[in-house]
Protein backbone atom coordinates (compact mmCIF):
# COMPACT_ATOMS: atom_id res chain seq x y z
CA UNK A 1 0.00 0.00 0.00
CA UNK A 2 1.55 3.48 -1.23
CA UNK A 3 2.07 6.03 1.41
CA UNK A 4 1.53 9.75 0.27
CA UNK A 5 2.56 12.17 2.41
CA UNK A 6 1.32 15.80 1.65
CA UNK A 7 4.39 17.96 0.04
CA UNK A 8 5.39 21.06 1.35
CA UNK A 9 4.20 24.19 0.52
CA UNK A 10 7.79 25.24 0.05
CA UNK A 11 7.49 23.16 -3.40
CA UNK A 12 6.32 25.49 -5.88
CA UNK A 13 5.82 23.38 -8.99
CA UNK A 14 2.69 21.72 -9.46
CA UNK A 15 1.83 17.92 -9.20
CA UNK A 16 4.77 16.71 -7.20
CA UNK A 17 3.78 14.14 -4.30
CA UNK A 18 6.03 11.81 -2.28
CA UNK A 19 6.19 8.05 -1.74
CA UNK A 20 6.90 6.68 1.73
CA UNK A 21 6.26 3.25 0.53
CA UNK A 22 9.24 0.85 -0.60
CA UNK A 23 8.52 -1.08 -3.82
CA UNK A 24 10.88 -3.47 -5.84
CA UNK A 25 13.33 -1.66 -8.14
CA UNK A 26 13.81 1.13 -5.42
CA UNK A 27 17.36 0.30 -4.72
CA UNK A 28 17.79 0.53 -8.43
CA UNK A 29 15.73 3.78 -8.50
CA UNK A 30 18.52 5.45 -5.70
CA UNK A 31 21.41 4.28 -7.29
CA UNK A 32 20.26 6.00 -10.66
CA UNK A 33 18.75 8.93 -9.11
CA UNK A 34 22.67 9.51 -7.20
CA UNK A 35 23.52 9.15 -10.72
CA UNK A 36 21.71 11.67 -12.60
CA UNK A 37 21.96 13.82 -9.71
CA UNK A 38 25.76 14.20 -9.45
CA UNK A 39 26.46 13.52 -13.05
CA UNK A 40 27.61 17.52 -12.93
CA UNK A 41 29.31 17.39 -10.00
CA UNK A 42 32.79 16.64 -11.34
CA UNK A 43 34.77 13.01 -11.71
CA UNK A 44 34.54 11.95 -8.34
CA UNK A 45 31.03 10.81 -8.58
CA UNK A 46 32.31 9.21 -11.81
CA UNK A 47 34.46 6.02 -11.12
CA UNK A 48 32.70 3.87 -8.08
CA UNK A 49 29.92 6.18 -6.88
CA UNK A 50 27.29 4.01 -7.89
CA UNK A 51 28.47 1.09 -6.56
CA UNK A 52 29.13 2.81 -3.28
CA UNK A 53 25.92 4.46 -3.13
CA UNK A 54 23.86 0.11 -3.92
CA UNK A 55 26.40 -1.11 -1.48
CA UNK A 56 25.15 1.42 1.08
CA UNK A 57 21.39 0.79 -0.35
CA UNK A 58 21.75 -2.68 0.17
CA UNK A 59 23.36 -2.83 4.00
CA UNK A 60 20.17 -0.55 4.91
CA UNK A 61 17.76 -3.27 5.00
CA UNK A 62 15.01 -0.89 3.79
CA UNK A 63 11.56 -2.54 3.63
CA UNK A 64 12.33 -5.23 6.11
CA UNK A 65 9.52 -6.10 8.61
CA UNK A 66 10.57 -4.52 11.91
CA UNK A 67 13.05 -2.06 10.47
CA UNK A 68 12.34 1.83 11.33
CA UNK A 69 14.15 3.07 8.20
CA UNK A 70 12.07 4.61 5.46
CA UNK A 71 12.89 6.17 2.67
CA UNK A 72 10.99 9.05 0.34
CA UNK A 73 10.57 9.50 -3.28
CA UNK A 74 9.52 12.97 -4.96
CA UNK A 75 7.50 11.77 -8.03
CA UNK A 76 5.33 13.85 -11.16
CA UNK A 77 4.14 12.62 -13.84
CA UNK A 78 5.47 9.34 -13.44
CA UNK A 79 9.19 10.77 -13.13
CA UNK A 80 11.32 10.42 -9.72
CA UNK A 81 12.75 13.54 -8.57
CA UNK A 82 14.45 13.41 -5.85
CA UNK A 83 14.58 11.02 -2.92
CA UNK A 84 15.86 10.94 1.26
CA UNK A 85 16.01 8.09 3.72
CA UNK A 86 16.40 7.72 7.73
CA UNK A 87 18.12 4.84 8.40
CA UNK A 88 17.56 3.54 12.05
CA UNK A 89 20.70 3.16 13.94
CA UNK A 90 19.39 2.23 16.78
CA UNK A 91 18.73 5.22 19.52
CA UNK A 92 19.39 7.22 16.61
CA UNK A 93 18.80 8.42 13.23
CA UNK A 94 21.41 8.54 9.97
CA UNK A 95 20.06 11.17 7.03
CA UNK A 96 21.11 9.45 3.58
CA UNK A 97 20.54 9.58 -0.23
CA UNK A 98 19.32 13.18 -0.03
CA UNK A 99 19.76 13.72 -3.73
CA UNK A 100 17.71 15.50 -6.42
CA UNK A 101 18.06 15.36 -10.37
CA UNK A 102 19.27 19.16 -11.43
CA UNK A 103 15.66 19.99 -13.42
CA UNK A 104 13.72 19.49 -9.30
CA UNK A 105 16.25 22.00 -7.49
CA UNK A 106 15.15 25.55 -6.78
CA UNK A 107 11.23 23.83 -6.65
CA UNK A 108 11.65 23.62 -2.57
CA UNK A 109 11.54 19.37 -3.30
CA UNK A 110 14.57 18.56 -1.14
CA UNK A 111 13.38 20.71 1.71
CA UNK A 112 10.32 18.74 1.30
CA UNK A 113 12.21 15.31 1.57
CA UNK A 114 14.39 16.61 4.34
CA UNK A 115 11.25 17.60 6.09
CA UNK A 116 9.69 14.20 5.69
CA UNK A 117 12.69 12.51 7.06
CA UNK A 118 13.00 14.74 10.32
CA UNK A 119 9.66 14.34 11.02
CA UNK A 120 9.93 10.41 10.45
CA UNK A 121 13.48 10.55 13.19
CA UNK A 122 11.48 12.97 15.41
CA UNK A 123 8.50 10.10 15.83
CA UNK A 124 10.53 7.37 16.25
CA UNK A 125 12.25 9.50 19.67
CA UNK A 126 15.52 9.56 18.81
CA UNK A 127 17.53 12.37 20.64
CA UNK A 128 20.24 12.71 17.42
CA UNK A 129 20.21 12.41 13.63
CA UNK A 130 23.53 12.16 11.87
CA UNK A 131 24.85 12.44 8.32
CA UNK A 132 28.09 11.14 6.27
CA UNK A 133 28.82 13.73 3.64
CA UNK A 134 32.04 14.94 1.39
CA UNK A 135 33.34 17.99 0.50
CA UNK A 136 32.69 20.15 -2.29
CA UNK A 137 28.53 19.75 -1.92
CA UNK A 138 27.72 23.45 -1.28
CA UNK A 139 24.21 23.24 -1.68
CA UNK A 140 23.81 19.93 0.63
CA UNK A 141 26.12 21.47 3.05
CA UNK A 142 24.06 24.73 3.16
CA UNK A 143 20.39 22.48 3.09
CA UNK A 144 22.19 20.82 6.67
CA UNK A 145 23.73 24.00 7.84
CA UNK A 146 20.66 26.03 7.94
CA UNK A 147 18.63 23.39 9.47
CA UNK A 148 21.21 22.85 12.35
CA UNK A 149 23.17 20.34 11.56
CA UNK A 150 26.86 20.54 13.20
CA UNK A 151 30.01 18.93 12.18
CA UNK A 152 31.37 16.81 14.18
CA UNK A 153 34.08 15.48 12.28
CA UNK A 154 35.97 16.12 9.14
CA UNK A 155 38.85 14.02 7.94
CA UNK A 156 40.54 12.42 5.44
CA UNK A 157 39.47 8.85 4.25
CA UNK A 158 39.55 6.30 1.50
CA UNK A 159 36.44 6.70 -0.67
CA UNK A 160 34.97 4.73 -3.49
CA UNK A 161 37.27 6.95 -6.32
CA UNK A 162 40.48 7.20 -3.61
CA UNK A 163 41.25 10.01 -0.58
CA UNK A 164 38.72 12.35 -0.10
CA UNK A 165 37.00 14.23 3.11
CA UNK A 166 34.34 12.35 4.84
CA UNK A 167 32.33 14.96 6.72
CA UNK A 168 29.91 13.94 9.72
CA UNK A 169 27.20 16.07 10.83
CA UNK A 170 24.82 15.61 14.10
CA UNK A 171 21.69 17.12 14.80
CA UNK A 172 19.88 16.94 18.42
CA UNK A 173 16.34 15.89 18.43
CA UNK A 174 15.42 15.60 22.24
CA UNK A 175 16.71 16.17 25.84
CA UNK A 176 20.36 15.52 26.04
Amino acid sequence: MSREIPVSAQVTAPGIRLRGDWRLGDADLIVDLHRRGYAGEGPRFATGFADYVRQTVEDAGLGQTGNASRVWFAERGGETLGCAAMIDRGTRGQLRWVVLVPEARGLGVGKALFEAAMAHAAAQNWREVYLETTDGLAASMQLYLANGFATVSDQEVELWDGPGRMIVMSRRLGPG
